[in-house]
């Protein structure tokens, strides 16, 4: 009897084990994926902010197009305003006309009191809703303003040294926020409000991607009006008309105000300083170095930073732009961002021997999985404060606390989310791959023909090799991949990405993981134009016939949808109206020989307007270009379409002339040693 419960104890014990090595492998498994699918999300970022700098290059063709033709054009009635493409005047330049506006009326003064009962507000599950009265935020913002403008580039930050350690100052960074209202109202509550003890500095990206752009930075500049001597900020690369105009910011504004606010705000974000020094020692700034030698904070000093955007391959830009390599990178290289470089330890070794007693850089700029990072020894610190960033990363945020000794505490946070660990992970891995798969199944889609000619190719030079004819359009799964990394120029991990992209499991043999062909591949990423199934007969030839020939536009001359509906949208309020269509068709077809009848134009408004509010939103348009298969539609259309094709580019970007790399002083005596 002793003996057969020995037995079975052993035979449970091994269970046991067999099971729990079973369950680490699996998660194990998971992890490695979660993290190939991490390095997938933050290639596309990169590509999608580079392809943003390309697509406004691209709208700015096209709607000078459209304003010539509608100039010249007997059948476009569309009255065009004036676009203003260089700096608008500030505040200042007009401060005269505008206190004769405002005599009479009383400005909005904020209070602590006030604030603390927005962010009640805010913080409710059930908010949404305008954050203010419009009169209210102009003036907050004109206020935020006038304390800005007066700041240098480069603002001094004194951390005093108390003998009691208790009432010493602290510095807390905080990193990227990216439109999160959940993240600051997370930092503030468990750090508290700025006081003489705890200042605090913001160091840019309030805006874009989060939903909250417009209450975030209304908490920031009313933090820095009450707390004038203790709230600092930087301005970031999202601070910038160029880049928040295509990347949620201006939507938002559209959304809950008007194109006038809009305009507010980016004025307001002129303003903002570009580097903070604390102690004489520690340089904080949003992005990082700059490609140019011998750059030093006299310089910087001297930047007119009042402009709606920086110009391109400046020092403001790459302050705002850059990032630091890894521990081997050295010398300024291209960004894969298309803006700002990557540099290395002995750049910023350079930067400090130009800039005593520099010795620490602090800056924020990219998303880290646990919202901090060091760099080249804990010369270089990156600070990430949006935590779940956009909803699909599950990374932490987290803030730094500069002691006056420039000793520093990190802080961690998950403000998004439920705190426990297991339901965490599960959560956060499926968003992501919801995310990754749907961006890349519409660059797959984009670039299908030039994917069809890559693997044509490949197969050709096959068959020269083997000597035989082509028997098939059937490649390898790492021809796949590779082919992919090539045309959509993305350092992707594809293999293990097979499912998720709707490869086939078993080759055309049989054999799992066997050749597949790559036709009946990207025959599933055709484009279809959608829902036209819901059109009654005498309809449906008409509006197919229309979203055709908008389709071949897109196609033939590879401009991509988003670009399109910026296109349409005139007047930039996110919509595009009847009329705006009607014109935006007439003009189209007169530069690219297609012609669209007014009736055309009448049918797909209507069907296009799914809302019946007489005007077609961004998500409306994009709804109705989709692909083929229904699997894969099925994976686009899981993420906000709005999201999916951020960068709104050309297929074929044009190639940005590189700047050649820049190597180190001490680099390049040895190179010529």
């Amino acid at each position: 009897m002793a003996k057969t419960s020995s037995h079975s104890h052993e035979t449970s014990l091994k269970a046991a084990i067999l099971v729990q090595r079973l369950f680490r492998g699996f998660k194990d498994r998971h992890k490695y994926r979660r993290r190939v699918l991490l390095e997938a999300w933050d290639e596309l970022e990169k590509k999608e902010e580079a392809e943003l700098h390309y697509s406004a290059k691209e709208v700015g063709k096209m709607t000078e197009m459209y304003r010539k033709l509608a100039l010249t054009s007997k059948h476009v009635d569309l009255e065009i305003e004036e676009q203003e493409t260089k700096r608008r005047p500030s505040f200042v330049e007009n401060r005269d006309k505008k206190d004769e506006d405002k005599e009479g009326k009383k400005e909005f003064k904020p209070t602590l009191s006030w604030l603390a009962a927005f962010m009640d507000r805010v913080g409710k599950k059930d908010y949404d809703s305008k954050p203010m009265p419009e009169a209210e935020i102009m003036s907050l913002l004109s206020q935020a303003y006038t304390v800005l403008s007066k700041l240098p580039n480069v603002v001094e930050v004194s951390i005093k040294q108390d003998k009691d350690e208790k009432d010493s100052q602290t510095l807390i960074v905080v990193g990227d926020l990216h439109g999160q209202a959940a993240d600051i109202l997370h930092i503030l509550k468990t750090h508290g409000l700025p006081t003489k003890r705890k200042l605090f500095l913001f160091n840019g990206d309030f805006v874009d991607r989060g939903k909250f752009a417009i209450e975030v930075c209304i908490i920031i500049f009313t933090l820095k009006l009450l707390f004038p001597d203790v709230v600092y900020m930087n301005r970031g690369n999202h601070e910038a008309d160029d880049i928040n105009a295509r990347d949620g910011f201006q939507d938002e504004c559209c959304a809950k105000y008007n194109m006038t606010v809009y305009h507010q705000f980016n004025e307001t974000f002129t303003a903002l300083p570009l580097v903070h020094i604390a102690n004489k020692k520690a340089m904080i700034v949003h992005g990082g170095l700059c490609w140019d030698a011998g750059v030093t904070i006299k310089k910087i000093q001297e930047i007119d930073r009042f402009v709606l955007h920086p110009s391109w391959e400046s020092i403001m830009e790459d302050l705002m732009w850059s990032d630091p390599g890894g521990p081997s990178h050295n010398g300024a290289s291209q960004n894969d961002r298309g803006c700002g470089c990557i540099f290395g330890e002995d750049i910023v070794d350079e930067f400090f021997e130009d800039n005593p007693p520099l010795n620490l850089l602090v800056r924020s700029h990219e998303k880290k999985e646990s919202g901090f990072q060091r760099h080249f020894g804990g010369k270089v610190l990156t600070v990430f404060s949006a935590s779940n960033y956009c909803g699909d990363n599950g990374n932490d945020g987290a803030v730094i606390e500069v002691l006056p000794s420039l000793d520093y505490r990190v802080h961690t946070f998950y403000a998004t989310g439920v705190q426990d660990n297991d339901v965490k992970f599960a959560d956060r891995y499926c968003t992501l791959s919801s995310s990754v798969a749907a961006k890349l199944i519409h660059r797959i889609a984009e670039n299908r023909l030039q994917l069809l000619d890559c693997y044509g190719k490949v197969v050709k030079e096959m068959n020269e090799k083997k000597g035989a004819e082509s028997k098939g359009e059937v490649i390898t799964r790492v021809q796949w991949a590779q082919g992919l990394k090539r045309v959509l120029d993305l350092r992707v991990k594809f293999l293990f990405l097979q499912e998720l992209l709707g490869v086939p499991l078993l080759g055309e043999n049989g054999k799992r993981r066997g050749k597949f062909s790559y036709v009946k591949w990207l025959e599933k990423f055709a484009p279809v134009n959608q829902r036209l199934f819901h059109l009654d007969s005498k309809a449906a030839p008409a509006v197919k016939e229309t979203l055709q020939k908008i389709t071949d536009v897109l196609q033939r001359h590879r401009v991509a949808v988003k670009s399109m509906f910026r296109y349409f949208d005139s007047n930039g309020d996110g919509q595009i109206t009847p009329k705006e269509l009607h014109n935006g068709l007439v003009c189209l077809g007169q530069v690219y020989k297609t012609n669209f009848t007014k009736a055309e134009v009448d049918t797909l408004i209507e069907h296009l307007d799914k809302d019946g509010n007489k005007a077609i939103d961004y998500d409306e348009f994009l709804a109705h270009f989709s692909v083929s298969d229904s699997e894969i539609a099925k994976k686009l259309d899981a993420v906000p379409r709005s999201s999916v094709m951020r960068g709104g580019t050309l297929l074929s970007p044009p190639t940005k002339l590189t700047r050649p790399q820049r190597v180190s002083r001490g680099s390049s005596l040895l190179v010529a040693y």
